[in-house]
């Protein structure tokens, strides 16, 4: 095979793979503009109504915010949200913000009553950029020994749905949405339907407290629950046969001449060690 040969297969190969990522380009293309464009679209316009009736009734929503270490931060959501949303030539960002005020004494009270008690409540406060600590008593260092705990302030609560022709997703990320931190999830086009939309809306208004997460089949369930109960009845039968095995091994042994027994012949030993050496 000649050098010309040898070019003209790599010049075939090289167009082929350009008309390979030509048609993946005009597909994803394709997606985005009778797909995922119009769904974008469509979920902007959704939220926007949703947040304008909440705003009208003026709703509020209570959320939960478990925080290690301390117990449920109840915090109250109440309208306007802010909304907004930008649109290029190959994406579609939707951002939705809101405030959850914390409600005292709806919070646990948590007394701490050492330092280091203390020093842990304090920073599970500050990670989540909350107050609520009182009734300090100090040491003679100056440092906080005991102290009352009950949460206070603002958390910073919003949602970002972003979708590209690139990637051909749209991608959900919650900040202190479900609880304090971040999660994520991507929906295809074909998620983007009205069901979606509604179990967000019931979501955001937390008439349900899970959003597009899968539930373990009834099945699976029940495979678990069976596994446990055949593993507590194996844990309950060792721990019979346990006690069994020792309280016969003791029948045994108080049965035996004390000259037989285990331990008998160690214990004449050190007896005796301690008598010549003193130990």
């Amino acid at each position: 095979m000649g050098l010309l040969d040898d070019l003209e297969k790599e010049a075939e190969r090289q167009r082929e793979e350009e008309a390979r990522i030509a048609q993946a380009r005009e597909e994803k293309q394709q997606v985005w503009q009778d797909q995922l464009l119009p769904a974008m679209q469509k979920l902007d316009a959704y939220i926007k109504r949703l947040v304008d009736n909440l705003a009208f009734l003026k709703k509020r929503t209570k959320v939960s915010f478990p925080a290690h270490g301390y117990g449920d931060v109840i915090a109250a959501i109440d309208p306007p949200f802010i909304l907004r949303s930008e649109s290029g030539k190959a994406s579609y960002e939707i951002v939705l913000e809101m405030v959850g005020q914390v409600i005292p004494e709806e919070s646990p009270v948590v007394h701490a009553d050492n330092m280091a008690k203390v020093r842990t409540l304090s920073a599970v406060m500050r990670q989540h950029g909350l107050g609520g600590m009182s009734d300090t008593k100090k040491n003679a260092n100056g440092d906080v020994v005991a102290a009352r705990f009950q949460a206070r302030g603002k958390i910073a609560m919003n949602l970002s749905i972003r979708a590209d022709l690139e990637s051909g997703m749209a991608r959900f990320a919650f900040n202190n949405m479900e609880g304090f931190g971040q999660s994520s999830r991507s929906f295809t086009p074909e998620q983007l339907d009205d069901a979606l939309f509604d179990e967000l809306g019931r979501f955001l208004t937390r008439e349900q407290d899970r959003f597009a997460q899968e539930s373990v089949a009834d099945d699976v369930r029940k495979q678990w629950q069976m596994k446990l109960q055949r593993d507590q009845m194996r844990r309950d039968w060792e721990e019979k046969l346990s006690r069994q095995l020792g309280t016969d091994e003791a029948k045994v042994i108080e049965s035996l001449d004390p000259a037989a027994r285990p331990g008998w012949f160690l214990g004449r030993l050190r007896l005796l060690s301690v008598k010549l050496f003193g130990r």
